[in-house]
């Protein structure tokens, strides 16, 4: 079985055929998922550090990684430009510009919601904004 997925800001562009292995691939690591639930509730492109504090903030609320907040950010910054972006940017998922460090999905978000619905994440309850007034010192990208 073959999900076609279609990129809608390049009418002109083929349709892409994308195999279920690769979409399972896609969903096999956990910032990955949390990656696709974010760019689902994001139509347009969104700054890469956006989806780092995002994901970061997921992990430390899930307590699954033992990093203080500014380390967290910067492990999953770091694990998101080298390794999981272009990931699925090679699948056909997304596009990472490193120029602009903008991200952007390029399906549509109801292809992926079936294999989200499979993980252990509930991508209709999270919170996917970034700049909360609650937290925003400890979910801030820390300073350079």
């Amino acid at each position: 079985m073959k999900s076609q997925t279609h990129n809608p800001t390049d009418e002109a562009t083929e349709t892409r055929l994308i195999d279920t292995t690769e979409l399972f691939d896609a969903f096999a690591v956990q910032r990955r998922q949390y990656a696709l639930a974010y760019l689902i509730h994001h139509p347009s492109p969104v700054p890469i550090t956006d989806l780092a504090v995002f994901i970061a903030r997921q992990e430390r609320d899930a307590a699954t990684r033992p990093y203080s907040t500014d380390d967290q950010y910067e492990r999953v910054l770091v694990d998101l430009c080298h390794v999981h972006l272009p990931k699925l940017a090679d699948i056909g998922l997304l596009q990472y510009d490193t120029n602009t460090e903008l991200v952007e999905l390029l399906v549509d978000s109801q292809i992926l919601v079936p294999y989200l619905e499979l993980t252990d994440i509930d991508h209709l309850a999270i919170d996917v904004s970034v700049d909360s007034d609650t937290d925003t010192d400890t979910d801030a990208p820390p300073s350079a």
